[in-house]
């Protein structure tokens, strides 16, 4: 999933997210790994509206139930929403 983030196509990166959202619901502590959010912050700047809220819903729907994510995003949601 995380290859298919940085694809050119807008609609494979939206949907790589969306799964990657699936893949959290099983196990949100994967998206402490490094390369989770490398992967994440990448999409949260990406130049399409589509791929960034959907990096924006998957951190919304998990980093509220599990403070310590919110601690390992908050740089990457600041820097998003200026």
């Amino acid at each position: 999933i995380l290859r298919v983030l940085g694809e050119n196509t807008i609609a494979v990166r939206t949907k790589a997210m969306k799964c990657l959202s699936e893949v959290v619901a099983v196990d949100p502590s994967i998206l402490a790994r490094l390369d989770m959010q490398r992967g994440v912050h990448g999409r949260l700047m990406d130049y399409s509206t589509s791929v960034r809220e959907a990096a924006v819903e998957l951190l919304g729907r998990f980093v509220l139930c599990r403070p310590q994510l919110a601690e390992q995003y908050y740089d990457m949601l600041i820097e998003r929403i200026l």
